[in-house]
């Protein structure tokens, strides 16, 4: 596998390195193969997903009815809809990264983690507590009803530094240069990459609106649009079919972040008429770019070309984020 092209989040003001480094007492014995496929104590537990280098046209517009990726719902934030170039193949999880693949790594002997029970915000910061200064479990704020938890679920409830904790030292575990998608490289798969399907509409071209179909009740784990909590839950990773790069829950079940700062300006301002190549917003500010929608979003949050937002920081929106890996080829 090559080297990171960016590292997850090495540009934002954490310091991974610490010298207060954590005690992981349960680290399991990570590996990863010439594949970047992952494993734990010999047992196969994440799967990478090759995609090819190509070109596609990235977001979305509700303005122009045959033109290119026309949704009549489409947000400004999604335009203008731009050629984009992907260089060099990749690297992808198949899925999200699950609970198990989590806990080897970080090693947690903390029994509220493995059980994956959400936290309470007992003093109202907006903080969620870690290792010795962890809150105390809250059933009132568990909204997924006892479920989500279990090897097979993503993990969820992550913020961007708990991510970036988690990359380095999966990369030190392996020795090798897992990363953060791209926006970029996260909707051209989920689109089906090379492999994606043209939907021809009223005179126009689009790619299926979920990460596989047009029906997301074939693909996506959402919820409802009333917003009501009763029934709304996490599910095991491919509870859902895949799409065309065999891909699963790119539509839905966590929010995923990249590695992108979040501009709703960035496509208008990375010439959007002409083809960009290999975009990624590195302008820092607090927050992310985050893709896919989650469990407890309406369908219309999990369109491939929905641009999510939200602080890198803790905060109570996070309790439905996870993260998918990538890797250079």
């Amino acid at each position: 596998m090559g080297s990171l092209f960016t590292t997850a989040c090495d540009d934002d003001d954490t310091d991974s390195n610490s010298t207060e480094e954590k005690i992981r007492a349960n680290q399991r014995n990570v590996t990863a193969d010439t594949s970047g496929n992952l494993y734990v104590d010999g047992e196969l537990v994440y799967e990478m997903v090759g995609v090819e280098h190509g070109t596609f046209y990235m977001g979305s517009q509700a303005t122009d009815p045959v033109g290119q990726n026309y949704r009549v719902d489409a947000q400004s934030t999604e335009g203008p809809v731009h050629s984009v170039s992907i260089s060099k193949d990749y690297l992808i999880g198949q899925t999200e990264v699950t609970q198990d693949l989590w806990i080897a790594v970080m090693g947690t002997d903390d029994p509220t983690a493995a059980k994956w029970k959400p936290l309470a915000d007992t003093n109202n910061d907006g903080y969620m507590n870690r290792y010795g200064e962890r809150e105390a479990y809250n059933e009132a704020e568990d909204y997924s009803e006892g479920d989500g938890k279990g090897d097979k679920y993503p993990c969820y409830w992550l913020n961007y530094e708990l991510i970036d904790e988690f990359i380095v030292e999966l990369n030190k575990l392996t020795g090798a240069a897992y990363r953060l998608p791209t926006e970029a490289e996260w909707e051209f798969a989920a689109n089906g990459g090379n492999e994606a399907t043209i939907v021809e509409e009223n005179g126009g071209r689009r790619y299926h609106l979920w990460a596989g179909s047009d029906k997301s009740e074939e693909v996506c784990v959402f919820g409802n649009p009333s917003f009501e909590w009763g029934g709304v839950h996490l599910m095991e990773v491919k509870s859902k079919a895949a799409n065309e790069l065999g891909l699963y829950d790119m539509s839905g079940n966590v929010w995923e972040w990249t590695a992108d700062y979040y501009n709703a300006n960035f496509y208008a301002e990375t010439n959007a008429d002409q083809n960009s190549v290999d975009p990624i917003c590195t302008t820092k500010s607090i927050f992310r770019c985050i893709k896919g929608g989650g469990w407890e979003s309406i369908d219309a949050y999990c369109y491939n070309s929905y641009r999510g937002i939200d602080c890198m920081a803790y905060t109570s929106n996070i309790r439905t984020y996870g993260f998918r890996l990538a890797c250079d080829k």
